[in-house]
């Protein structure tokens, strides 16, 4: 019974917290949530991390990160 509690508190703060997030990152966040998807799951997290600036993640100064080496949007960035 406590599963599914918590199970719905999840869903319930999942909800909330996708109302806050700008529309166009909306699907990844939920991808990320939804899915076992590490790659969507380290998208949102950097770009929550940089409060939704998806050019930001290209210029990150946080080295000590465990993300850093992983982050996206980095491709041929030099």
């Amino acid at each position: 019974m406590e599963n599914v509690t918590s199970e719905n508190l999840r869903r319930q703060k999942i909800s909330k917290r996708i109302a806050e997030i700008p529309k166009k990152y909306r699907r990844i966040y939920k991808k990320a949530v939804e899915t076992n998807n590490k790659s969507a799951a380290i998208e949102a997290f950097c770009l929550e991390c940089i409060c939704w600036q998806k050019n930001e993640i290209i210029n990150c100064s946080c080295l000590t990160c465990p993300l850093f080496g992983v982050r996206p949007y980095t491709k041929g960035q030099k």
